[in-house]
């Protein structure tokens, strides 16, 4: 059984900001929309753990019985434990306050509709579930089905009740004028990977400020995301937890290198492949705090094992910040080194790439080779090199274009343990080569303003980019979009 308390999945934050704000409300009603599959029942399980209902609340399942409920949701078990009734005899003789889970698939709509009456009529402020409301409308005529749902509304606004609606007909709009709330679950895809969206059309009484979101089904847990803050990618370090799984994770065999993310260890094979290649790709719109965060792992697992690490800096984190990305946690020392390439130096080498003349340039770019030398003879460990794309691109200029390239590239790789290179979408012929050549090859995307890691090689579905924010320090995560 999974255990909640130090489940980091299941905290606040779950649901979207605008729509916590409006289930705070004494009362209201809901409907939740979405076809089969979108997520609908997972989002309703979702609201009553986040929103801690735990009593005076009725689950109505006119689908599955809640022993498939239990059986699909694991967690339920721990957060509701002993409230499961699947008779509605069992609730009359509990009395006891408790959630109940009812099974109502063979029940008539009308007796349903006296029940659900009932317990608005005998329990202060009940939070009423009915999962779905189709079921019901099925065996009733139009007029009849609006004439029930506006005496609902009546007895749940004199009972200070809250009732969610959820339905698998998101193109019916009959009931939406009577509702308070109006939101809907979606599923589209993004480069042949599954996306799932919330849409917030209407929340009476609360300001929308963000309409719509990416969310996640992981778990059997409604998780969604929030659109991201450069911010939040800032006064990121390395946690003393994180520090032990280093000593911990270990490749017997040394053919992979921890990543610092279990999920994108488990994807590549154990790791990142010893002596290999990574092309990490930004999208357009993703600042490059991002990505400096997001490597922020394996640096410091490089360094935790005292490794010597050559960062090139790219664009728009440059030397004076690289120390803000890299500081550990107070008690926590790199045994290993970092050598960051000065702006200086950076200078001269920018300077031979823009340069016509190969053999006074070559000399130029002689210092980086040394720097790479010195850092295998001094430490006699892996190396890892770091690169941003302006270096790499601009040496195109140089011996045929590509051919600048592959010698750059066949350096680096023979004398570094991993090559990671970091470059935008815009560096086409950069990109075209090391499509070809790496390893791995990753993209972190924007997608409707929340961030997310997509795997090109090996082949993925999203993870999403998450920075939690601690006391004394941000971290990175990354999550499976499910």
């Amino acid at each position: 059984m999974r255990n909640l308390a130090n489940n980091q999945n299941f905290t606040n934050g779950n649901i979207p900001a605008d729509l916590v704000n409006f289930l705070r409300q004494d009362t209201y009603s809901l409907i939740i929309k979405g076809y089969a599959g979108t997520g609908k029942t997972t989002l309703a399980l979702t609201i009553l753990n986040e929103m801690q209902i735990k009593a005076n609340c009725l689950y109505i399942s006119t689908r599955i019985s809640p022993d498939q409920l239990f059986l699909y949701y694991p967690w339920l078990e721990e957060s509701f434990g002993g409230s499961r009734k699947t008779k509605l005899t069992e609730i009359a003789e509990s009395g006891d306050g408790s959630l109940v889970f009812v099974d109502a698939r063979l029940d008539e709509p009308g007796s349903l509709f006296e029940r659900i009456t009932n317990e608005l009529m005998d329990v202060k402020a009940p939070t009423i579930i009915i999962d779905t409301w189709d079921a019901i409308g099925f065996f009733m005529d139009k007029e009849a089905l609006m004439n029930n749902a506006r005496v609902l509304q009546t007895w749940r606004e004199r009972a200070g009740a809250k009732i969610i609606f959820v339905t698998e007909s998101p193109e019916d709009t009959t009931f939406d004028f009577l509702a308070d709330g109006v939101i809907e679950l979606k599923q589209t895809y993004h480069n042949n990977r599954k996306v799932r969206e919330i849409f917030l059309s209407k929340l009476r009484g609360s300001r929308i400020n963000s309409p719509s979101c990416i969310f996640s089904l992981n778990d059997g847990i409604f998780r969604s995301y929030e659109h991201y803050d450069p911010k939040n990618f800032t006064n990121i370090a390395i946690s003393k937890e994180h520090a032990r799984s280093i000593d911990q994770n270990t490749s017997p065999d040394n053919s992979h290198i921890p990543s610092g993310y279990e999920e994108l260890d488990k994807l590549c094979g154990g790791g990142f492949p010893t002596n290999g290649i990574i092309t990490l790709e930004l999208d357009t719109h993703v600042n490059t705090r991002v990505a400096m965060a997001f490597l922020n792992k394996i640096i410091a697992g490089f360094m935790h094992r005292g490794n010597p690490v050559l960062f090139q800096p790219f664009e728009g984190v440059e030397s004076e910040h690289i120390n803000q990305f890299l500081k550990p946690q107070p008690g926590l020392k790199s045994k290993g080194s970092i050598e960051i390439l000065s702006n200086k130096n950076k200078a001269r080498i920018a300077e031979y790439l823009t340069s016509p003349k190969y053999n006074e340039n070559k000399k130029k770019l002689q210092h980086f080779q040394n720097t790479v030398n010195r850092l295998k003879t001094r430490h006699k460990k892996g190396l890892l090199s770091i690169i941003g794309s302006d270096m790499a691109q601009g040496l195109s200029n140089v011996e045929n274009g590509r051919h600048g390239i592959e010698s750059l590239v066949s350096f680096i790789k023979a004398n570094s343990t991993l090559s990671i290179f970091v470059l935008r979408q815009s560096k086409d012929d950069l990109l075209e080569y090391l499509s070809e050549i790496s390893d791995i090859h990753l993209k972190i995307l924007e997608i409707n303003g929340s961030l997310f890691l997509q795997s090109e090689m090996p082949w993925s579905h999203l993870y999403a980019i998450v920075s939690r924010n601690y006391t004394t320090h941000n971290e990175i995560s990354i999550e499976p979009i499910v």
